[in-house]
């Protein structure tokens, strides 16, 4: 076939065209002479520059160009007249420009060269880039700002941009990373095939990301961790995929946060079950112990008053074991006083060698001006005592036991605790031993009542478990570092006191009697049988006695009348008020009439109260006679 034939095209456009062309074109045209000066400039370069024609025309180009550029500008142009050398000739050049106004602005300039009448000039057109500049520069902030890592990569997944949370996350410096494969950030069978099949996928079709990955990366340290990884598509104007983008965020710590929650709310189930258990229990060991005291009185057989004091012996560990369990669950009345646990633990120093024996050498570590707590010395003590069992089972063989106090200021907590601990100061109690230590499995449950590692029979699973509830019911809370044979060392933190410890009271040099002759006491009590053994208990102490078997029952009473020298009430009964409304409504209606509470368990309920806790005495079940009489005398007489 013949090819078709060339036909010139005649030039059309007349001086009118032209100068249509230069007056309405976007951007800036201007011409210079072989000296520089400024022949022609069109309303674009007025617009662009800040200048009138008659401040453009007959001046140097070199005033719309800040120092050096200006000077720059005019030896290539010198140059180019007298060598023919074309720097500044054809590819267009980003370079500074300069406003009337002084402000300088990015601007993209491409020149051409002619000659008329052998002459010669230069013809150049601006492009202001600043706006396109400013967008690029908010772009790379933000790119470089994002708190998730970004990588880019080309369609061979090679490495083409990162941002600073990559090299963060990763380890990798840019240069470090550049050019090479993304499959190094993938650890050994952690879905490197699974993202490059979701990408396969992406490049196939018009869908431009995909839904999140849990990938397990890893570090340029050879660290492995867990990730969310999102991978998407950039397109070009007319869609074809140009490049690979992965948004990557580590979620180690999101991780430790959740199993952190886990647990802590698997603990609070166990704190709730255990609560309902232990009140429970009380209320059954006050019917037992009670029953027991009153049968006591009336035995007269030797015989049968060992078989009840056996009897009475297992009611007692009864209630230490229920004791153990609301103060895991929180819900054991506590007795804070301001102490120092320095002081604490030197008093203990000889009961703790005894403990241990002697192939445990035990040292201590007390840190000076170490701040003071509110917590109950009691627990306290167990705690350490606990503590110290625990580590002497774990070192059969013999060890190493140190006790270490210190002060732990809220700027430092977030290193050492759990993040839901207020940011206060605290004083810290530790342990540590060089025993067996503790696998990671066994870490998981150490603080659950009832778990234990011990032979049957040499453990209950509640010392630990007990020491967490005290902690946390003081405000504070406790921790776990273990090793499988390294050792373990258990951290008690206690909120700091803001004042010292006052100087102990001495004991009174013989209790006080209780005068019950002509005193009358008004029972409330929703439990048939916990009613009827306390009525007894208190008869057989001198009162005259009348029960309620609700609240209700009991303001019944009080407003038709009726008068007593004091209300013993339950905390926790059925009918629609607790024991602290029945002391809410004695305050406010019988003022001056004395009440006594008891409970299996106080601390949730006295939170609910409308009294202060500390405004009411509380009797904890099971009691005995005689702590019954004596809360009966310090509320009655106190």
């Amino acid at each position: 076939m013949a090819e078709p034939a060339q036909v010139p095209i005649e030039p059309s456009a007349g001086p009118e065209m032209l100068t249509a062309i230069l007056q309405t074109a976007v951007g800036a045209i201007i011409t210079i002479d072989e000296h520089g000066i400024i022949q022609i400039a069109n309303p674009a370069c007025v617009r662009m520059f800040g200048y009138s024609l008659e401040e453009l025309n007959g001046h140097n180009v070199s005033k719309l160009m800040p120092a050096p550029h200006g000077a720059r500008h005019d030896a290539y142009v010198r140059r180019h007249v007298e060598t023919g050398e074309k720097r500044i000739i054809g590819i267009g050049r980003e370079l500074e420009g300069l406003r009337k106004d002084g402000s300088t602005f990015w601007m993209h300039l491409s020149v051409s060269a002619f000659t008329v009448e052998g002459r010669s000039y230069f013809a150049g057109t601006i492009i202001d880039l600043d706006e396109r500049k400013r967008r690029e520069a908010l772009m790379a902030s933000v790119f470089d700002h994002i708190p998730d890592g970004l990588l880019i990569t080309d369609l061979d997944r090679r490495v083409l941009e990162c941002n600073s949370a990559f090299s963060r996350i990763f380890g990798y410096m840019p240069t470090e990373i550049h050019g090479r494969s993304a499959r190094v950030l993938f650890s050994e069978g952690s879905g490197f095939d699974r993202i490059a099949t979701a990408e396969e996928r992406l490049l196939e079709s018009a869908v431009d990301s995909h839904a999140p990955f849990e990938l397990e990366l890893i570090r340029k340290s050879g660290e492995v961790f867990p990730s969310l990884t999102v991978v998407a598509a950039v397109r070009d104007p007319i869609g074809r995929a140009i490049a690979m983008v992965a948004i990557i965020r580590d979620v180690t710590h999101e991780r430790a946060q959740a199993a952190a929650l886990s647990k802590a709310q698997r603990l609070e189930a166990y704190g709730q079950l255990t609560g309902g258990i232990a009140h429970d229990f009380n209320n059954l060991l006050t019917i037992i112990s009670g029953n027991q005291e009153l049968l006591e009185l009336r035995l007269k057989d030797e015989r049968d008053r060992i078989l009840l004091k056996r009897a009475q012996d297992a009611a007692e560990m009864g209630a230490r074991l229920t004791a153990r369990l609301s103060t895991f669950a929180r819900r054991r009345k506590l007795e804070p006083v301001v102490v120092n646990l320095n002081d604490l633990v030197l008093g203990m120093a000889e009961l703790l060698r005894r403990t241990l024996g002697e192939p445990i050498q035990m040292s201590s570590v007390l840190a000076s001006s170490l701040w003071s707590t509110k917590a109950d010395p009691s627990e306290i003590e167990n705690a350490i005592l606990n503590l110290a069992i625990n580590a002497r089972d774990a070192m059969p063989r013999g060890g190493k036991l140190i006790i270490e106090t210190r002060n732990v200021s809220g700027a430092d907590l977030s290193r050492e605790v759990p993040s839901d601990l207020p940011a206060i100061d605290y004083v810290c109690v530790a342990v540590a031993d060089t025993g067996s230590g503790m696998s990671k499995e066994v870490l998981a449950h150490a603080f659950e009542p009832f778990f234990t590692t011990k032979e049957p029979g040499r453990g209950t699973g509640l010392g630990l478990s007990t020491i967490y509830g005290f902690a946390k019911q003081s405000g504070g809370c406790a921790t776990i570092y273990s090793e499988v044979g390294r050792g373990t060392v258990i951290n008690i933190y206690l909120p700091r006191a803001d004042r010292v410890p006052s100087a102990s009271m001495p004991p009174s040099s013989a209790p006080e009697t209780l005068s019950a002759r002509g005193r009358t006491i008004l029972v409330v009590e929703d439990n048939p049988e916990v009613r009827e053994v306390t009525i007894a208990r208190l008869n057989e102490l001198g009162f005259a006695v009348t029960a309620a078997e609700s609240g209700p029952a009991a303001v019944a009473l009080l407003e038709a009348g009726t008068t007593f020298d004091l209300v013993f009430s339950d905390v926790v009964m059925a009918g629609g008020m607790s024991g602290f409304d029945v002391a809410k409504w004695i305050e406010e209606n019988k003022p001056g009439l004395k009440v006594l509470l008891t409970s299996g368990f106080v601390t949730e309920f006295a939170k609910r109260g409308h009294l202060p806790e500390a405004s009411l005495k509380v009797l904890q079940k099971p009691y005995g006679r005689s702590e019954l009489a004596a809360a009966l005398r310090d509320v009655l007489d106190g």
